[in-house]
C-alpha cells in the first residue's frame, strides 16, 4: 500500500480487498482485547478480587477510570501524530510505543486474582487503556491518510466486520482460556494477537509522507486545536452527540450482561453463557456490518442509522421483559436481534464520521475528538448502571435491571432520532 506523498500528498490509491483487510487487522486486535476484557474476563476478576457483594458497584470504579484516560490520551496522541515527521511515517512511531505499553501493563493485569489489591488492579487496567489509545488514536488517523473517498463506505465496513470478528473471538477466547480464577492464558492470547496484527500493519501499510513545516509545539496553542468550531463545523458535533447517545446505551448494558445472566437468569456457567451471547450478537452482526458499508456509500448513511438504532432500542425494551420472566432462550433471540441493529450501526458509524471530519491534515486529532463520543460513555454509562445496580441489589435485581434495560432504551431513541440534525449528510 505506497503512496508517493510530498508536502501536497496525491490521492490514495483504491484499495484492493486484501489491503482493506490488512488495514483493519489492527482493530481487528483491538476489538479481540476489549471483547475478552469487557464481556469476559473484568466481571469475574473484579469479583475474585473484591468478592460478591460488592462486584457490581467496584466494576463501576474500574471501567470508568479506564475510559476517562482514554478519552484523554486518545486525541493528544492523534494530534501529536498528526504533527510527526518521521520519514518511516507519522502514525507508525505511535503504533510501536503505545503498543509496547499496553503489552506490559497486560502482563500485569494476568497476575492478579483473589487476594489482590483492587487499586493497584485499577491502576493497571488504567495503563492498558493508556497504552492502546496510544496507537488507536494515531490508528484511527491513518483510515484518512489511506482510504480514497470513494471507498470510506467499504472501509468502514471492514472496520465493522473487525469490530464484529473481533469481540467474538475475544469472548470465546475470554471463556475458554479463563478457567478456575487462572487469568494469564487470555491475557497471553491478547497479547499475541495485539503483536501479530502490529507486524502485519508495519509490513504492509505505508503510509504517505508529510513533509509541510509545523508550527513551533506551543502548549497554549496545542490545546486550543482540540477546540473544533462549533459553527463551521456542525455537523461534526451532532455526529459526536448521536454517537455518544448510542453508546451511552451499549454502555449502560454490556459490561454487566454476566452478571445479569449469572444472577436474573439462573445460567449454570455464566462465562460460557455470555461468550455464547456474545457470538449470536456478533454472527448477527457480520453480514449486517458488510452490507450496510456498501449501501451506506450508495443510499446515504442517515437512513441505515435511523433503521439500526431502532433496532437496538426495540431489544433492550424487551429485555424489560425477559427480566421479569427469565429465560436464556430468549435472550439469545432478542441478542440475534439486536445484533443486526449493531452491525449495521458500526459500520455507518465509521462512514459518518469520515463524512464530517473538519479537517484532512489534522485527521488522527478530529478522529481521536470523534472517539471521545465513545470513552466518554464508557465512562458515565457503567458508573449509573453500577449506582443503580448498586442501590436496588438489596430490594431487587429484577427491578435494577428492567431500570438499567429501561434507560438504555432512552439513550438509543435519542441517538437515533438526532441524527436528523446531522446536515449535508444523506
Amino acid at each position: 500500500m505506497a503512496h508517493t506523498a510530498s508536502s501536497n500528498p496525491e490521492a490514495p490509491r483504491p484499495l484492493s480487498t486484501g489491503d482493506q483487510l490488512i488495514l483493519a487487522c489492527l482493530w481487528l486486535a483491538y476489538n479481540v482485547q476489549w471483547g475478552a476484557l469487557l464481556f469476559i474476563v473484568l466481571p469475574p476478576q473484579v469479583a475474585a478480587i473484591v468478592g460478591e457483594a460488592s462486584k457490581e458497584s467496584w466494576l463501576a470504579v474500574v471501567l470508568p477510570a479506564g475510559a476517562l484516560v482514554s478519552m484523554i490520551v486518545t486525541p493528544i496522541a492523534g494530534a501529536l501524530s498528526d504533527r510527526c515527521r518521521r520519514p518511516e511515517g507519522r502514525r507508525r512511531p505511535f503504533l510501536i510505543a503505545g503498543m509496547v505499553i499496553n503489552v506490559l501493563f497486560l502482563l500485569g493485569m494476568a497476575t492478579c486474582g483473589k487476594g489482590s489489591n483492587v487499586f493497584l488492579f485499577t491502576l493497571l487496567f488504567a495503563g492498558v487503556q493508556f497504552g492502546c489509545n496510544w496507537w488507536g488514536g494515531p490508528y484511527a488517523g491513518l483510515l484518512p491518510d489511506v482510504v480514497p473517498t470513494e471507498q470510506i463506505g467499504r472501509a468502514s465496513g471492514y472496520q465493522a466486520l473487525m469490530t464484529a470478528l473481533g469481540t467474538v473471538v475475544g469472548a470465546i477466547a475470554g471463556s475458554a482460556l479463563a478457567v478456575d480464577g487462572n487469568f494469564m492464558p487470555v491475557y497471553l492470547f491478547i497479547i499475541v494477537v495485539l503483536v501479530v496484527s502490529l507486524v502485519l500493519t508495519l509490513v504492509r501499510i505505508r503510509e504517505p509522507v508529510v513533509t509541510t513545516p509545523v508550527e513551533k509545539f506551543e502548549i497554549a496553542a496545542f490545546a486550543r486545536s482540540f477546540i473544533v468550531d462549533p459553527v463551521t463545523h456542525r455537523n461534526f458535533y451532532w455526529v459526536l452527540i448521536t454517537r455518544a447517545m448510542i453508546c451511552m446505551g451499549v454502555y449502560s448494558i454490556s459490561p454487566y450482561f454476566q452478571y445479569f445472566l449469572q444472577d436474573v437468569i439462573k445460567v449454570g456457567n455464566p462465562a460460557s453463557a455470555t461468550s455464547t451471547l456474545m457470538v449470536v450478537i456478533i454472527g448477527m452482526g457480520i453480514p449486517t456490518s458488510v452490507i450496510a458499508g456498501d449501501l451506506s456509500d450508495k443510499h446515504g448513511r442517515k437512513p441505515l442509522v435511523y433503521l439500526s438504532g431502532t433496532v437496538m432500542a426495540l431489544a433492550c425494551a424487551v429485555y424489560v421483559g425477559v427480566s421479569f420472566y427469565p429465560s436464556y432462550a430468549l435472550t439469545l433471540l432478542v441478542a440475534a436481534f439486536y445484533g443486526i441493529g449493531n452491525g449495521a450501526y458500526t459500520a455507518v458509524d465509521w462512514a459518518l464520521a469520515l463524512d464530517v471530519l473538519p479537517s484532512g491534515e489534522d485527521a488522527a486529532r478530529d478522529m481521536g475528538i470523534w472517539h471521545v463520543a465513545l470513552v466518554l460513555p464508557q465512562v458515565i454509562a457503567p458508573a449509573i448502571t453500577g449506582v443503580i445496580l448498586g442501590t436496588l441489589k438489596a430490594t431487587s435485581l429484577t427491578l435494577g435491571y428492567t431500570a438499567v434495560f429501561g434507560l438504555a432504551t432512552i439513550w438509543f431513541v435519542v441517538g437515533t432520532v438526532l441524527v436528523r440534525q446531522v446536515r449535508g449528510v444523506r
